[in-house]
Parts: C-alpha cells; structure tokens; sequence
C-alpha cells in the first residue's frame, strides 16, 4: 500500500488544491500513469502513480485545499483492501503535537526564502511613445518606362539642393524636368494622420458573484502583507535619457533578425550594475545581510490568475539576445502555468515593467527577500534642453523601492547613477 501525498513544490508553499481525478476509487492504475491533477500557487501539475495497483480510497475531493504531507488518497497493491483512514485529509503526514511550533518555523522561512510574485506585472517590453508622424508625399508618376526626363542641369540643381526628381512635374516639352522646375520647387506639405481614437475594453456583463480564491491569490496576498508590513519602504526616481539605447535596439534587431524589448536591455543593465553595488544584491535576515555571490534577476509576469516572477539566472553573464530568448519562454511558460520551482524562486533582484501600458512612473512593493526592486515606465518623446537648446529626446523614468534595513538613499542613489551610465551609453551592454 502507497499513499499519495500533497508534494511541497517550493518553501512558501504550505497547501494545494485538488482540481481534479482522472481515476476513481477501485480503478486499476500502472506506475507512471496520471492520477489527478493539483493546483499549487505557481503551477498545475499532475500526480503519477508510484506502483502498479488499485486506486483505494480517494480522501481529497475535487475543489478541495490539502495541507502539504495531506493524504490525497492510496494504492492499493494485489491482494491489499483498504485500511481504516488513519487520519484527515487535510491533515499532514506526522502532524504531533510539535506541529504548530513547525509551522511557525516554515513560515519565518518561507518570508527569507519565497520569492513571491505580487510585483507589478510586465508584458516583457516597453515601447517607444511616438507622438508625431506624417505621411510621405506621393511620388510623381513616371513616364519613359519609369524613368523622369531631365536636363543635366536640372539634375545637378536636384542633387545640390537636395531635391528628388521623382517629386518634381517637369514643364519642359512631353513632361521634362528643367532647371527652372527645380529651382522653383516646393515640397509638398506632410498631411498629418488623425490620433487613433483610443479602444475600449469590452463591456462586461454585471453581476454579483464570489469567486473562489486560487492557490496562486491566496500566495500573492499572503506575500503582499509580507512585504507592505514589516519592510520599511522609501523610494528614488531618476530620469534618464534612453534615444541611445532605443537606437542600438533598433540596429540590433534589424541585424541579428530578432525582436529584444526595452525590457531585455534594462535587465542585462540592472544585472552589470548590481556587480558594482554587491549590498543592492542582498537578502536580509534575522541574525545577517546575506550578499549573494550570484544575480539572478525576477521579472514580473502577469497571467489570467495573478502575477507571478520568474527569474533569470546569472543576468549578468548573458547577452542581450541570450536574454531576450530567456525571458520569452520563462513568460511563456508562466502563462501556462507550467513553470517549475527553479523558474521563479530565488531571485536576488527584481524588475518590474508597465511600460507597455503607457504608465509613465510607478511604485513596486518590494519582492521579499530582496531588498530592492526597479519599477520600469514607458520611454516617450520629450522636448528637453541640451546645450541651450530645446530638442527631442526619448525619456524613460524609473522608480526603485528600497528596503531601508539594508539600502539606505545614498546607496540606492549610486546604484542607478550607475544604472544610468549603462542606459545612457548602451555600448557598454554589448562589449
């Protein structure tokens, strides 16, 4: 006889939800084969049969929360009835009269150790705001099998002023181009588009209704009062100067034939800058402030059931692109709920992006226990003064949440001082 037990699927995880049975109590089941699937607050899973045998009693029902070490139901090897039920469903395996001093424990670890995913969620990029765009001119049509007749001197005016010759109507005879067409050669005006009216969400139907806490909701709200609570927050916002890196964005997708986001260049930022400010990649602890000896960056995931971070792991050792391909198939894999626990715990910073939104500047809640986490804004077109002189520059703002036990303001000030020097000079990011 085999019990089948809730598994412990990360160190903040404490329960998990039955979703639902594919055998039923007297089926015959073989070693390997699917028995019921599980809800845990990161992931959905399904349980294997551990032996060949006969499915006994089924203790946990469909819809119900099980306590990790809980008796989900057993298996019953030839010739083997079923034994009275030795103890609850929810009940976990070993529970004495210690337990409730256990728990207690599991849950100071769990605030250390957990990543958690309440941070504010990304879509992965963070585009450029354009604000003007124009029309080009129609081109003249073409007579002399596409080719515009011209005069050697009404091309040489052309090339010299910088005028095309496929713009301009020719008033020489049978349509061609003379000096005097292009000396008196106004460009055509640019028609302005119209803005695109912004979309609205669809309407949705009203109705009062409960809707039943997921195991992923009932962690992120957990985690929230975990970080809110006992870390005293404080806040630095800096503005920086991103034409550069939207530039070097550009050229780099155009050459290598992929498509990084904003997001991918400000997490391989984050990851060199860390190396300079060791105390920003940290944890703290009741007895010690643990540096870590390695970064491992959390980016913030929305999904149709919560937020959720996963992370990428030694950031700083990637390029750009290995990141890109990186955060792309951890998004993925996270809107499908089929991240493992060494996808989303462990991080030592995190990241998180609503430039894709059009939110221009926010606060994050810190991701314990990290002491710190970078709230990304959209990168927009902004009349600035440079030299004297008023010219546009893309913007982009960010905002870091600190945790004051450990990064005080002029420590978090250096850090994006030297955030600044990678975004700003983004040649660093790929030499």
């Amino acid at each position: 006889m085999a019990d089948i037990i809730m598994p412990k699927m990360g160190d903040a995880m404490t329960e998990g939800k039955v979703v639902r049975w594919y055998k039923k109590s007297g089926d015959a089941v073989k070693k390997g084969e699917p028995l019921l699937e599980i809800e845990t607050d990161k992931v959905n899973l399904d349980l294997e049969a551990e032996q060949d045998g006969t499915l006994g009693d089924v203790a946990a029902a469909e819809g119900q929360m099980v306590e990790v070490g809980g008796v989900l139901a057993t298996i019953l090897g030839e010739g083997e009835k079923a034994a009275p039920r030795r103890r609850d469903a929810a009940e976990p395996a070993g529970e004495d009269a210690s337990a409730p001093s256990r728990r207690a424990i599991d849950k100071k670890d769990s605030i250390k150790k957990s990543t958690g995913e309440y941070a504010e969620a990304i879509d992965m990029k963070a585009p450029r705001i354009d604000r003007t765009a124009a029309a080009s001119s129609a081109a003249a049509p073409k007579d002399d099998g596409g080719r515009k007749r011209s005069s050697p001197l009404a091309r040489k005016m052309a090339r010299e002023m910088g005028v095309s010759l496929e713009q301009v109507k020719g008033s020489g005879p049978s349509g061609r181009i003379v000096a005097s067409d292009i000396k008196n050669f106004q460009p055509a005006a640019p028609v302005p588009q119209k803005a695109k009216a912004p979309t609205l969400p669809p309407i949705q139907k009203l109705e009062t209704k409960e809707i039943p806490l997921t195991a992923m909701r009932r962690t992120i709200a957990k985690r929230l009062a975990e970080s809110t609570g006992p870390i005293p927050h404080f806040y630095l916002t800096a503005d920086y100067d991103v034409t550069n890196l939207l530039s070097l964005r550009e050229q780099i997708n155009e050459i290598e034939g992929i498509k990084t986001s904003v997001n991918d260049f400000i997490v391989r930022a984050a990851a060199l800058a860390l190396r300079h400010h060791p105390n920003v990649n940290a944890s703290w602890g009741d007895e010690a402030i643990t540096q870590h000896g390695e970064i491992h960056i959390g980016i913030a995931v929305s999904t149709p059931e919560g937020l959720i971070t996963p992370v990428v792991r030694d950031a700083d050792q990637k390029s750009v692109t290995e990141i890109s391909n990186e955060v792309r198939s951890l998004a993925d894999k996270a809107k499908n709920r089929k991240l493992t626990p060494n996808d989303y715990q462990g991080s030592t910073f995190t990241i998180s992006n609503l430039g894709a939104w059009g939110i221009e500047q926010f606060t994050a809640i810190i991701n314990p226990p990290n002491v710190a986490i970078l709230a990304i804004g959209a990168a927009s077109a902004q009349p600035v003064v440079i030299d004297r002189q008023v010219v546009i520059r893309d913007r982009m703002k960010v905002t870091m949440s600190c945790d004051h036990r450990v990064v005080d303001g002029a420590l978090g000030a250096e850090f994006l001082r030297t955030l600044r020097s990678y975004l700003e000079q983004p040649v660093r990011l790929v030499i």
